[in-house]
């Protein structure tokens, strides 16, 4: 998932800045689940077509122009697969890693424990299908990712994810067991002292195997 160029800012010709390139072809998918709303029209999903239509297409050209379409992961819906077997068979030639994004960019939130199972063995399958190769990242729909979605990742040996901010743009290892974040239920009946009390501190947990690379909507 990364790639390396030389710093516009340097005159050490030899440095180089390495970063992480990743496209989401959410597509339709992303009005569909976590974008869905009752006042989403067909412009707005027009806008989801031309990302298939026109955008696909065009990222692989200038990937291929810059001798870096190997080195490009593309993280992309089950649904984006099955209504665009085309362009996500072209994707798959040019070599790029393909990582699960859910099917129809439904967050965690919005799904039972099944569903989300459900969602990830699906669209692993569909993955798998289109490159031969079991998918080995994710990164969750509007990175709307639970504590059971990483016991799920571990479970089917997923090597990374790439949903969570914790340490900024520095990769590290998730917990092995993580546990659901305690919230304040504020009531009349209650001191004060009852919530007044730290959380775990989430880099000491025991690792697992599951690299976390950081994403989120202010990195992008």
């Amino acid at each position: 998932m990364a790639s390396s160029t030389s710093s516009p800012h340097t005159t050490n010709s030899k440095q180089k800045i390495r970063i992480a390139l990743s496209i989401d072809f959410d597509a339709i998918s992303g009005w569909l689940g976590t974008s869905q709303h009752p006042d989403n029209n067909m412009a707005d999903h027009s806008s989801g077509y031309f990302s298939g239509y026109v955008g696909v297409p065009r990222l692989l050209k200038v990937f291929s122009r810059l001798g870096i379409s190997n080195k490009v992961t593309w993280c992309i819906p089950g649904h984006s697969i099955e209504t665009f077997p085309a362009q996500a068979k072209a994707i798959a030639e040019s070599g790029a890693e393909i990582a699960l994004h859910g099917y129809a960019h439904e967050g965690s939130t919005q799904m039972t424990a099944k569903q989300e199972r459900d969602v990830l063995v699906k669209t692993m399958g569909l993955v798998k299908e289109l490159t031969g190769k079991q998918p080995r990242g994710y990164r969750a729909p509007l990175y709307q990712i639970q504590e059971r979605t990483v016991k799920l990742l571990q479970e089917f040996d997923f090597l990374w994810d790439s949903s969570l901010a914790h340490l900024d743009s520095s990769p590290y290892f998730l917990p092995k067991d993580v546990e659901k974040l305690e919230t304040i239920e504020f009531s009349p009946d209650k001191e004060a002292k009852d919530w007044m009390k730290p959380s775990k501190d989430f880099m000491r947990l025991e690792k697992s195997g599951l690299v976390e690379i950081p994403c989120n909507w202010y990195m992008e």
